[in-house]
């Protein structure tokens, strides 16, 4: 019973985190978190290993857990490995997506236009769904494992760059560029639209790590 509960409080916090109600660097109260589900101490501290193990939040010695935030070394080895692991599995879903999968991409393509232009709290899963439901196609479950686990840890990243202007608009272009690339099976577009749409979440958020005016979703300065 320890065990399915921790498992459903790690999925709440998970989701409360991926949607942004959580922030980066936001503290966990253990005793706050014990009350609110009506837990144990145990089955909270096992929810935290679920959720530290997916690099969601990070717990230290005397300390707590808080939200995980990410360092500007950190954002440039994920997306180093996230884009060329990416470019690969794109070869081959162009080589093995069937129509039935087109179909459904396209299906989620719609839902996740309408969840970003409304901004729910599912938008960020549903984006998710989308580009998980391409990268199965590519029929390789370790490939498909590391790539789900390294759009987790970079969730804030993606977070971040819908919240400047215009983005969402972009993002739901290059979803439909997306499709349509896979559709006329066009490797060379399909991989050029994986390394753009990285690019631009990764380079806006370092921006403003880094202290520059991130540009926005069409290229101007966010700030002025």
């Amino acid at each position: 019973m320890s065990s399915v509960n921790s498992i459903r409080v790690s999925k709440e916090i998970e989701e409360a985190i991926l949607s942004g109600q959580l922030k980066p660097r936001e503290r966990l109260i253990e005793m706050d978190l014990i009350a609110r589900f009506g837990i144990s101490r145990t089955v909270i501290r096992e929810a935290f290993k679920r959720l530290e193990a997916k690099g969601l939040i990070r717990v230290t010695p005397y300390r707590g857990a808080e939200v995980a935030d990410l360092t500007v070394e950190e954002i440039e080895e994920i997306y180093f490995v996230r884009i060329h692991l990416e470019r690969i599995a794109a070869q081959l879903v162009l080589k093995q997506i069937s129509p039935a999968e087109i179909k459904e991409i396209k299906k989620l393509g719609r839902e996740v236009e309408d969840h970003l232009r409304q901004k729910t709290h599912q938008m960020i899963e549903k984006d998710s769904e989308f580009h998980r439901t391409i990268f199965v196609a590519c029929r390789n479950r370790y490939l498909c494992n590391i790539i789900d686990y390294l759009r987790t840890k970079a969730h804030i990243v993606r977070y971040n760059a819908w919240s400047l202007p215009h983005r969402i608009e972009q993002s739901i272009v290059e979803h439909r560029e997306m499709i349509k690339a896979i559709e006329a099976k066009d490797l060379s577009q399909f991989e050029r639209l994986i390394v753009e749409h990285h690019t631009f979440s990764k380079e806006s958020y370092l921006a403003q790590l880094k202290g520059v005016p991130p540009k926005d979703g069409r290229g101007g300065s966010r700030w002025s």
